[in-house]
């Protein structure tokens, strides 16, 4: 009882510090912004939520830290800050005002209630709300988005529910966080490896390959894919290479079927243990509890989630498949 009193002065305590801090928050996009919330804080800097004065409009802004030294404004902001100026879809999020002060950039973005994680999360026991038209919903809003940057050349990198926004009104799916997105080229050449969330990361990348493309984004989004019914991420590892065990272990061991020229890859180890595989199709029934995924949803499924990154399903493709003749989207093109 003392231990819990202690506790909830300490927490009112932080809450207090916390609203007294908003209160004085100055943004450099102007005063106009009022703080009202903070919706994360990361290693590139904080999220807030801000109310215009004066008016019930509110904006996400983004401050990342300015940390202005011989290399100049971070290229994880510039990045970030071009590629938002130049992607215009309903899919993407909105950017509102960018702003410069000699220790921030922020970026005033349209106000997302929800990431998907968020979403999973709170209504994942709402069987009336989180179904599998919701599911469907979401896959083809998140295809059209990412076939829209594909489509200019440009590769997320970093496809995860924590980085997919979602708006309340509507359930409209945004894009965000394109920190680690780069504009791609052919003939594919190598780019750094050190990019993707270690539990959307395709098999490849584990292995080494620079010379990567549009497969690496598909693969994050069969992961996706697969936790919207799971309702938990699909593999979990704690390191590369138990996330690469992980895979095997349901695809079994590659080969050269399953992914051709992977001896050469530069992390390919001979030593590797021997699986035969449980099959993707087993894996999935043993963990979808509530929801079911039905043929046609498994086939573009497997055919995102393909070892071969060659033989993965396009953006362009997936909004084509069968699964989605039927959908009811709820967003307008």
């Amino acid at each position: 009882s003392i231990i819990s009193k202690k506790k909830m002065k300490k927490n009112n305590k932080k809450s207090k510090e916390e609203k007294e801090d908003l209160s004085s928050k100055v943004f450099a996009l102007g005063s106009q912004y009022l703080a009202v919330e903070r919706l994360g804080k990361g290693t590139y800097g904080t999220v807030y939520k801000a109310k215009l004065r004066g008016t019930d409009t509110y904006y996400a802004i983004k401050k990342i830290k300015n940390e202005m030294d011989d290399e100049g404004i971070p290229s994880t902001a510039l990045r970030e800050i071009a590629i938002l100026k130049k992607m215009k879809h309903p899919n993407v999020v909105n950017v509102i005002d960018i702003a410069f002060n000699n220790t921030n950039i922020e970026l005033c973005l349209e106000y997302c209630r929800y990431d998907l994680k968020k979403l999973i999360d709170t209504k994942k026991s709402d069987h009336s709300f989180y179904n599998v038209k919701f599911i469907k919903n979401m896959m083809y809003q998140l295809l059209k988005g990412v076939d829209h940057l594909h489509s200019h050349k440009i590769l997320h990198r970093d496809l995860k529910p924590q980085n997919i926004l979602i708006r309340e009104d509507k359930w409209i799916l945004k894009l965000a966080d394109f920190g680690l997105s780069r504009v791609y080229s052919i003939p594919i050449r190598p780019y750094t490896k050190e990019v993707l969330t270690l539990w959307y990361r395709a098999p490849e990348m584990m292995l080494g390959i620079a010379n990567y493309a549009i497969g690496l984004d598909i693969w994050s989004i069969g992961c996706i894919f697969g936790e919207l019914y799971i309702k938990k991420p699909l593999f979990m590892g704690d390191s590369e290479i138990d996330q690469l065990y992980r895979i095997m272990k349901v695809f079994g061991t590659f080969n050269e079927l399953t992914l051709p020229g992977y001896k050469a890859f530069p992390y390919f180890n001979q030593n590797f243990p021997f699986w035969k595989g449980c099959g993707l199709r087993n894996y999935m029934n043993e963990r979808c509890k509530s929801l079911k995924m039905d043929d046609m949803a498994f086939d573009l499924f497997e055919k995102m989630l393909a070892i071969d990154p060659i033989k993965r399903i396009t953006c362009k493709e997936a909004l084509n498949h069968p699964y989605f003749e039927d959908v009811e989207c709820t967003c307008s093109y």
